[in-house]
Parts: C-alpha cells; sequence; structure tokens
C-alpha cells in the first residue's frame, strides 16, 4: 500500500467510523433503488409514477417527518424544473428547426459523406466536446440530437449506437471541465489553477471519452450488426422517413412553378452549424464577462445577460426563427402561422420528459432532505485511501445514490476542501478524480439516465446496457489518466 501510495503521489488520508443509523440509511437508499427498478421494470409502472411513489417511501422509511416528505420532494420538483424546463423547451424548438427546415439533415450528411462510417463516431466526439465545453449536457444533447438522428438514418444503425460519441463527449466535459458549475465549484474550492484545470481536463477527458464513446460504440455495434445480420429492414425504413424525399413527394405532386415558388431549399450545413454554436458562444460569453470587463460595468452586466443559459437559448431560437424558419416548406394548411404552430409542435415530445425529471428532481429533494447523501459520504470517509481515490469514491457514492453528478461534485469537494492543502497532490488532479467519481453509473435514480432514454426511445434495460456503460467507463478510465497525470505532474 504504501509502495502504491508513493508511486502515484498520493497519501492515504484517515476519516472518522460511521454510525449505526449511518447503515441504516444506506440500506434505504438501497432500498429505494430496489423498490424503483421493482415498479419501473418488473410491474411496468410508469418512470414518473415510480420515481414518486420511491422518492415519498424513502422518506417515510428514513423517519423524516410525515409533512415534511411532500415538502421536501416538491422543493427538489421545484430546483430540477427551475433549471432546466426553459432551457429543453427551447432547445426542442431549435431542434424542430433544424429538422424541419433541413439543417440536420444537410449537417449529418455532410458529417457521414465527408467522415465516412469510420471516421463518423470521431467526427461526432469531436463535435460533442466543442458543444459541451460550455453548456450544459441537457442543452448540448437536445441541439445535437437531431443531427444523431439523421446521422443514423443515413448510417442504418440504431440512433442511440450512433449517438454513444455525443452522450460520451457532453458527460465529460459536463464532468470535468470549467466554467461548468460542478467543476468551477470544485476547483474553487480545492484552489485550482483555472488554466490548468482547463487543459488537463482537456488532456485527460478526451481520451477517456474516446474509449467510453467511439470505442464502446463500435463493441455494441458489432455485436448489433451480427443480431442484425445483413437486412436493410431499418435502412429502408429510415429512407422512408427522409424529410427530403417527403418534400420531393410533395413538390411531385403540386404544379412545378408552385413549388419552385413555396418550397425554399433546405438549409445548408454552415446555418444549421450557426445555429448550433449561437448559443454555445453567447454563454462562453457570459462565462468570461468577469475576466474581460469590469465587475459590475455595464458591458459586464450585459455579457452575463446574454450568457445566461435561458437567454442565450431564447436568442438562438429568435435567430433561427429567421434563418432556418426562412427555408421550412410553407405547406398551405399553414398559410402565415406555420412558425407558431410549429412553435408549439416542438413541445409534444419533450412533455413526457418534463414530467420524469421532474419526479426525478423529486427523488432527489427527498435523498437530501432525509440526510441519506450525509451517510454516504460518512461511509466512505470511513474508509482509509489515497486522496485522489478517495475523492473519486465520495463523488461516486454520491452519484451512485441521489443521482445527480454536480451534486455529487458539490458534495464531495465540500467535504475535501478543508483537508485538499494537506493531502500532498496538486488541486486540479482533485478536480479531475471528483469530476471522473461523479459520472459513474448512472441509473434510474438520475435525471440523466431518463433524459437519454426518453430521447432515444429505449426502455430502462437498453439505457442501463448502453448509456449506463458509457458513464461507468467514463468514470473509471477518466480515473486511471488521473492518477497516471499526477505521476507524470509530480
Amino acid at each position: 500500500m504504501r509502495a502504491a501510495s508513493a508511486v502515484w503521489n498520493n497519501s492515504p488520508v484517515h476519516s472518522a467510523t460511521a454510525t449505526a443509523h449511518d447503515w441504516y440509511l444506506l440500506a434505504c437508499v438501497a432500498g429505494t433503488v430496489l423498490l424503483l427498478l421493482f415498479l419501473v421494470v418488473k410491474l411496468r409502472l410508469h418512470a414518473s409514477l415510480g420515481l414518486a411513489v420511491a422518492a415519498l417511501g424513502l422518506g417515510v422509511a428514513a423517519g423524516m417527518p410525515l409533512k415534511q416528505v411532500p415538502l421536501s420532494f416538491t422543493a427538489g420538483v421545484g430546483t430540477m424544473m427551475g433549471h432546466i424546463a426553459i432551457i429543453l423547451g427551447m432547445g426542442a424548438i431549435l431542434g424542430q428547426l433544424l429538422a424541419s427546415s433541413g439543417g440536420a439533415a444537410s449537417l449529418g450528411k455532410t458529417l457521414v459523406d465527408g467522415c465516412g462510417p469510420k471516421g463518423l463516431p470521431w467526427a461526432l466526439l469531436g463535435l460533442s466536446l466543442l458543444v459541451g465545453m460550455p453548456v450544459f449536457f441537457e442543452v448540448g444533447l437536445v441541439l445535437l440530437m437531431p443531427i444523431v438522428v439523421e446521422a443514423a438514418r443515413r448510417s442504418g444503425r440504431p440512433p442511440i449506437l450512433v449517438g454513444l460519441p455525443v452522450l460520451a463527449g457532453l458527460s465529460i466535459t459536463h464532468g470535468l471541465i470549467p466554467p461548468h458549475p460542478s467543476s468551477m465549484l470544485a476547483a474553487t474550492l480545492f484552489h485550482a489553477d483555472l488554466g490548468r484545470t482547463i487543459l488537463w481536463g482537456m488532456l485527460g477527458g478526451a481520451p477517456a471519452a474516446a474509449l467510453a464513446g467511439p470505442v464502446v460504440g463500435w463493441v455494441l455495434i458489432r455485436r448489433w450488426e451480427r443480431r442484425q445480420g445483413k437486412s436493410g429492414a431499418l435502412v429502408n425504413e429510415g429512407t422512408r422517413m427522409d424529410p427530403t424525399h417527403h418534400d420531393e413527394a410533395v413538390m411531385s405532386e403540386a404544379p412545378a412553378v408552385e413549388a419552385s415558388a413555396v418550397v425554399p431549399g433546405p438549409a445548408g450545413a454552415a446555418r444549421a452549424l450557426v445555429a448550433i454554436l449561437l448559443p454555445i458562444a453567447l454563454i462562453f460569453v457570459g462565462s468570461w464577462a468577469d475576466s474581460v470587463t469590469t465587475v459590475g460595468g455595464l458591458a459586464n452586466q450585459t455579457m452575463h445577460l446574454l450568457g445566461y443559459p435561458d437567454v442565450a437559448m431564447l436568442l438562438a431560437v429568435l435567430v433561427a426563427l429567421v434563418t432556418l424558419g426562412s427555408r421550412i416548406p410553407q405547406e398551405p394548411h399553414h398559410g402565415p402561422d406555420m412558425l407558431r404552430k410549429l412553435t408549439a409542435d416542438a413541445f409534444i415530445p419533450i412533455a413526457g420528459v418534463l414530467v420524469i425529471l421532474s419526479a426525478a428532481g423529486g427523488l432527489s429533494g427527498v435523498l437530501r432532505d432525509s440526510g441519506a447523501a450525509q451517510a454516504t459520504v460518512g461511509l466512505a470517509l470511513g474508509m482509509h485511501m489515497p486522496p485522489l481515490v478517495l475523492a473519486w469514491v465520495l463523488a461516486a457514492v454520491v452519484r451512485v445514490c441521489m443521482g445527480s453528478s454536480t451534486v455529487a461534485m458539490a458534495v464531495a469537494s465540500g467535504v475535501l476542501a478543508p483537508v485538499a492543502g494537506l493531502m500532498g497532490v496538486r488541486p486540479e488532479m482533485l478536480v479531475m478524480a471528483t469530476g471522473c467519481g461523479s459520472l459513474l453509473l448512472s441509473h434510474v435514480n438520475d435525471s440523466g439516465f431518463w433524459l437519454v432514454g426518453s430521447l432515444f426511445k429505449l426502455d430502462v434495460k437498453g439505457t442501463l446496457a448502453t448509456w449506463s456503460v458509457v458513464e461507468t467507463v467514463l468514470s473509471v478510465s477518466g480515473l486511471g489518466i488521473t492518477l497516471l497525470l499526477a505521476a507524470m505532474l509530480r
């Protein structure tokens, strides 16, 4: 043990022993997860109902005052919706505009045709790393989803297998790279240098994302192809759903002159890329406002306003209504209200997602207020292990029990911050280790789990076999790379 610690520059840290009540709360958390799995998988209950039942059951079992249980649940719902509701709504509109204008098809075609089957996963990974830098995971996924769907249609593969590099790239940037809130908080608490945190986070995160995205995706695609054989059913089905073919059919039924006057050409890849990158650029401007302007000044406040995620997404949608809306076929029954109807239609697919996410937020609220998170952290602190591994385990335990990677990183960094300077490791490495731990084993108590499952139309088993695997590979490989970097930077 001492030799290993010396190699990794990672001396053990000792902590207090947990109480019997902590073990009881941990058992309650484990029972909650099992109950949720039973309700959703075995009884086929809707995920939102299962989450709500499991959350209320946890509160009662944990000994919370009965009147406090629903209050904690609704507070968790409010926190979750306050964070993502408008963002998801604006992202859904933007995605609808990208799809209806043909912009997503053009960008997906450019990626598939330009990179080829072998280069496509790496192109999607690079795009997701770029998109994921300044935006939340949910925003990036909603923005890139139309491209994933179109690339999957053209390649003839399931969207989830094509989208694994996107999920890996967005997730690793969310966990490791400032200015994301969790990594920024950890960097501040550990007194880490922000520039080095970003640099080493990218150096460590990119290989982990490559392993969890394109490499794991290649393995799963090979297995899927063996099961499917050489059947072209999916390709043919995708061709029938091609918006381009639909437009051609409409044009063939109408007079040639009228079609050319009413139906514009599809939006090009450049317009689609601008629509995706505009909110990212605005958010990035807001995140660096304090570095380039005087804090509190008019320019500083303006940059913060433009860079606020909700505002940035709203502005991007308004711009897209002009740049992409003009490329949407003007169907006769829409008339001048076409864009308004398209906007309203965009909310329909995410209604179920929002209800599921709100219930997941309620579960997180009960987990927090019941003391289950504190109990799991206390149990992790009772172990004797090297500091980087301890940081990873603390975040991982909270992540598995509470679901939120942001909460996991905040709790772990808050616990370790008072002794971070005494651990003998670089604070930037602590940020990376904590971030990697916060990604471990996304499952049924994580809102991201249900978001991915809903958007890709997967059941619980399918989401566990894909998204959960990606998150676990990211977490474990990221820890290994962090330990290697810590040894090299001694």
